[in-house]
């Protein structure tokens, strides 16, 4: 069962404004969309039009241009084979057929490559993307290293901008993942705008947005005027919060029972701009939750429903989409077997637990708990553990202080 969704008025001239912003884009014009409004409605909105264009997207919490450049550039090379890319690139200055130097070039050692490539382009054009390419084609050590991406950097002497251009000149049109930049506060919001700005006035053809909260963005345009403020100013698309009313009647509908033990959550729900495909997920909780309640049963299966509702959140949020993976092992073992984290930031060393009911079954279970807490600080874990059930019950706390850590480790 999942609530009907139907474009408000404003769902539709905010995306009539998204496809003003990419005509613009289209005619070399800088353009920075700005989602101001709720994260999980600037998020939602944002996928459904990158969607409708079959357009990937890369999400990034910026502190500096490398950082969003680095992001995109791991985000590119998830998405497509830049060897192929970069070879055909080059195979394109000669007449080459797409597909032909590629070919010609696989199973070749790096010795051979280049001598290859001397014959082929005696006198390549000079350029960014020429040398990117050069910095493709080399012999990868692994299919995980990291060291093409880095020739890229290097051939364009280290310069963020000018990497990122070196790659979208061998990308098809339509191809380049978007970026979907996120600040909170006044700070970062000063911070990422500029960043953003820059990225707009290098790159025109490159999809960029920023969301940010409506208070954070007041703040900033108070400060002094500058180009970044003025391009945040003609990008705005200002998105408005679904109501805690609304959401309610929503989960009535989902067979939720009206309920004053979720009211604080369902107004975080609203504030945050929840999708319905994040409210069915609260829905399925909340409907284990009140079940197990009236039922007076331990409540230990309901567990995956809380994991998945809170996991699924968590990747709706623009601030934390793509830093956690549901049910992951952090790659080491404890009496055996694979450690299993039930949500794991991989990258900020974040592991959060959501205990059930036979975490409180007896001493056994305890001290279990309390060996895997060690080990994993002992890796460099830093963990977080809540009750399952206040998942729903008590949302504000858990988020506040999963976000509140994040914005720590982001720092460290």
């Amino acid at each position: 069962m999942s609530p009907a969704r139907s474009d408000t008025p404003s769902d539709a001239f905010a995306l009539h404004e998204l496809e003003r912003h990419q005509r613009r884009r289209e005619q070399g014009i800088p353009t920075l969309t700005v989602l101001a409004g709720p994260p999980g409605t600037a998020a939602s909105l944002w996928r459904r039009w990158l969607d409708s264009l079959h357009r990937p997207s890369c999400t990034v919490h910026p502190s500096s241009e490398l950082e969003v450049a680095r992001a995109w550039m791991d985000s590119l090379a998830r998405l497509r084979n830049l060897e192929v890319d970069a070879a055909d690139f080059l195979g394109a200055a000669t007449g080459l057929a797409p597909g032909e130097l590629p070919s010609r070039l696989e199973g070749k050692t790096a010795h051979e490559r280049e001598v290859l490539l001397q014959e082929l382009f005696p006198s390549a054009p000079d350029g960014d993307s020429t040398a990117a390419c050069r910095g493709l084609l080399q012999p990868q050590v692994t299919h995980k290293s990291r060291a093409p991406l880095d020739a890229v950097f290097a051939a364009c002497e280290h310069n963020p901008l000018r990497a990122l251009a070196s790659l979208l000149g061998l990308l098809p049109p339509g191809t380049a993942p978007a970026l979907l930049l996120t600040a909170s506060g006044t700070q970062e919001t000063a911070r990422t705008a500029r960043v953003a700005a820059k990225l707009c006035a290098a790159l025109p053809s490159l999809v960029i947005a920023l969301t940010v909260e409506r208070p954070s963005l007041d703040a900033y345009f108070q400060g002094a005027g500058s180009q970044a403020v003025a391009m945040v100013r003609e990008g705005l698309v200002e998105l408005t919060a679904p109501s805690p009313e609304a959401l309610g009647r929503k989960l009535e509908a989902l067979g939720v029972q009206p309920s004053k033990a979720f009211s604080h959550s369902v107004k975080r729900l609203a504030a945050d701009g929840v999708s319905d495909e994040v409210l069915t997920l609260f829905a399925e909780a909340a409907r284990e939750h009140q079940r197990a309640s009236q039922a007076e049963e331990p409540r230990d299966r309901a567990r995956s429903t809380e994991e998945r509702f809170l996991y699924a959140f968590l990747e709706a949020h623009p601030s934390t989409q793509g830093l956690f993976e549901l049910n992951a092992s952090p790659g080491f073992l404890l009496s055996g077997r694979q450690v299993e984290v039930d949500l794991l930031a991989r990258r900020l060393r974040l592991a959060v637990e959501l205990d059930g009911y036979y975490h409180f079954q007896g001493p056994e279970a305890y001290r279990r708990d309390r060996r895997k807490d060690l080990a994993l600080q002992r890796h460099g874990f830093l963990v977080l553990r809540f009750l399952a059930e206040d998942v729903v019950a008590r949302l504000e706390e858990i988020l506040d202080t999963i976000l509140e850590v994040i914005s720590q480790r982001r720092e460290v």
